[in-house]
C-alpha cells in the first residue's frame, strides 16, 4: 500500500516515531539546561540568637548563655571563615568568641534555628552542626583540634 507522498504505511510509522523521539528528547533537554531556582542563589548574610541554658563546647570554647550565630554565605564562597559566634545577640568585634569555616550538608527544611550537639563524655556536650530557620541547609562545625590525632582511613588511604 501506498501513500499518497510515496511514503509506506511502515515508512509514516517509522517516521513518527523518530519525530516522536525527537519531540521527547527536545523536552527533556530544555528541561534540563533550565535555570534551577536557587542556583544562583545570592550570597546573603544569616544569622539567629539561641541560649545555652548548660555549657556546650564549639571549637574548644565553652558556651552558656546568649549567643549570636552569624553565617556568611560569600565568605564561604571565597573559602574564608564564614561563621561567626557573638556572646549576645548582636555582632560586636569584642563579644567574638569563634569563627570557623563550616562544611554545608544537605537537611530537611528547619522550622527553627536549630543547633545539633553530640555527648562527648558525661556532663560534656559538642556542638556538631547548626541550621537556620526556613533553610535546608545545615553547617557542619570542623572537628576541634582535640581530635585532630584520630585516624581516618577511607578507600585505603590512612590520614593523619
Amino acid at each position: 500500500m501506498s501513500i499518497a507522498d510515496g511514503w509506506t504505511e511502515k515508512e509514516n510509522i517509522m517516521k513518527s516515531f523518530l519525530l516522536f523521539g525527537a519531540l521527547v528528547c527536545a523536552v527533556a533537554l530544555s528541561n534540563n539546561f533550565s535555570p534551577v531556582a536557587g542556583a544562583a542563589k545570592k550570597a546573603e548574610k544569616q544569622q539567629a540568637t539561641v541560649k545555652f541554658v548548660e555549657p556546650v563546647t564549639l571549637m574548644g570554647k565553652t558556651l552558656k548563655g546568649e549567643y549570636l550565630f552569624v553565617h556568611d554565605d560569600a565568605a564561604m564562597a571565597g573559602g574564608d571563615a564564614c561563621t561567626s559566634v557573638y556572646r549576645g545577640n548582636a555582632p560586636l568585634a569584642d563579644k567574638l568568641v569563634t569563627r570557623f569555616h563550616c562544611a554545608p550538608i544537605g537537611r530537611a527544611m528547619a522550622k527553627n534555628f536549630t543547633v545539633r550537639t553530640k555527648v562527648i563524655a558525661p556532663g560534656q556536650i559538642e556542638v556538631t552542626e547548626f541550621q537556620f530557620a526556613g533553610s535546608s541547609e545545615g553547617h557542619l562545625v570542623p572537628i576541634g583540634l582535640e581530635m585532630a590525632n584520630v585516624s581516618l582511613v577511607t578507600t585505603g588511604t590512612t590520614i593523619r
